[in-house]
């Protein structure tokens, strides 16, 4: 139907990333290193995805405790924040972030590498002929236009590209339940040594909240409860409240999630104010932009990374990046006991230091399309290794990786790359931690 449409053409480039989050972000500028001229599609107005319009609170994991692992993307840009921030030294196993700042650092850093950038604007749906990506059909002001490439990097977090051109895909559990999301809060006016003071003591928020639960004055049934990164004069955000039973690529669901997630957030603020040493006097300054989505997609692609891959600590020869984030499956329901397993399976599965499994080149390319690589959440992997790879920092060393294969693709078949000079230029270009090749 599209391919008779006769729509203007937004903008023509070599490699055409869609999602401006972390692993779009790594994605293009990989690939403007390269030499490519390069345009990154963002749906809302700024970039950063769930580490800015999630208000999602730290970058954790950036080493496996002993070995840096991100490369020079993610470790450079988290360090120009922590600097705005006034911190001298990065924390990479936890890193609390100052949102706005990291939206101006990533506006300026794709506007430095030369990527053309357009703010909101929605991938509708795709072209493809014969197996090939033609182009983007996007939604902007002006209605539908196109946006056309040689290769592609789908960076959506829902992987919306690869679904729209047909790639197979799984959501969630074997039931398709997916892990609940959180739409974060922004509190402001935070007495934060007073509330510093309460943590040294043993007054946690967690342990509080967990006080209360036992004594059946919660305000509601959550066992898994995450907590609040503070930072700057008086602000914090909060990592609170899961919004159980949502499928996000339902329309109805979604708005209906939003809905739930300020009221969560109404709640969860009355527990602070109340209770939480420091935030007598806080305010609740917003609600999260953007949904914090854990789950949706998955696609199915060369090879589907998985739990036996985390347990083994695998090496691959095409490996383009390691990782070692626990396995962290947030609860799908309700149920009391799904809630509380999961912080258990979290201190289970965490890596020794030093530790860390491998994440091939494979897991990138999606079956049945020739010049596509996913990036992201939404990489080939079952749910459990998802649990871990979706991080800030993970999805960092998937876009980068997919962001330079594009660029080194010939004649836009990603299944051309000689994954040797892919894994050199990583190594010696971006400090990308590879200790196998």
């Amino acid at each position: 139907m599209f391919e008779s449409l006769d729509l203007p053409v937004l903008f023509e480039a070599e490699v055409v990333v869609a999602g401006g989050g972390p692993a779009g972000i790594a994605a293009a500028l990989a690939a403007a290193r390269l030499g490519k001229r390069v345009v990154l599609l963002e749906q809302t107005g700024s970039l950063g995805g769930m580490g800015t319009n999630a208000l999602v609170p730290a970058v954790i994991y950036q080493s496996d405790g002993v070995n840096w692992v991100v490369g020079d993307f993610c470790r450079s840009i988290i360090e120009e924040c922590c600097r705005e921030m006034g911190i001298d030294e990065v924390n990479p196993g936890w890193q609390e972030v100052d949102a706005e700042i990291l939206k101006r650092i990533y506006d300026d850093r794709l506007l430095k590498a030369g990527v053309k950038l357009f703010y909101m604007i929605r991938v509708a749906d795709v072209v493809v002929r014969s197996g090939k990506l033609e182009s983007l059909l996007v939604a902007t002001p002006h209605g539908l236009r196109k946006v056309k490439g040689e290769v592609f990097v789908d960076a959506t977090g829902d992987a919306a590209v690869a679904a729209f051109a047909g790639v197979p895909f799984d959501c969630g559990d074997a039931e398709g339940r997916t892990m609940s999301p959180t739409l974060c809060p922004q509190f402001s006016n935070i007495d934060i040594p007073a509330y510093d003071a309460a943590l040294r003591e043993g007054k946690r928020d967690r342990a509080i909240w967990h006080e209360l639960l036992e004594r059946g004055e919660a305000p509601v049934s959550e066992h898994h409860f995450v907590g609040v990164c503070t930072y700057g004069n008086g602000t914090a955000s909060g990592n609170l409240g899961h919004i159980y039973g949502a499928n996000t690529l339902d329309e109805t669901e979604l708005t209906n999630a939003y809905i739930e997630g300020r009221k969560l957030a109404k709640i969860y603020h009355d527990f602070y104010r109340r209770h939480v040493p420091g935030f007598e006097h806080s305010d609740l300054v917003q609600t999260a932009p953007l949904l914090g989505v854990r789950e949706s997609r998955r696609i199915r692609g060369e090879y589907q990374l998985n739990g036996d891959d985390y347990r083994s600590r695998a090496v691959f020869a095409d490996e383009i990046g390691r990782f070692s984030y626990p396995i962290d499956i947030h609860s799908s329901s309700t149920d009391p006991e799904e809630q509380k397993r999961v912080e258990r399976v979290l201190c289970e599965t965490r890596c020794k230091p030093g530790e860390s499994y491998g994440i091939p080149y494979r897991s990138l390319i999606p079956l049945g399309v020739e010049n596509l690589l996913v990036a992201g959440r939404c990489v080939s992997c079952d749910r459990e290794i998802q649990s871990s790879l979706r991080v800030i920092p993970g999805c960092f060393i998937t876009g980068q990786a997919a962001g330079a294969a594009a660029a080194m693709a010939a004649a836009g078949n990603v299944r051309s790359v000689d994954t040797a000079v892919l894994q050199k230029w990583l190594k010696d270009d971006l400090h990308v931690y590879l200790p196998n090749i």
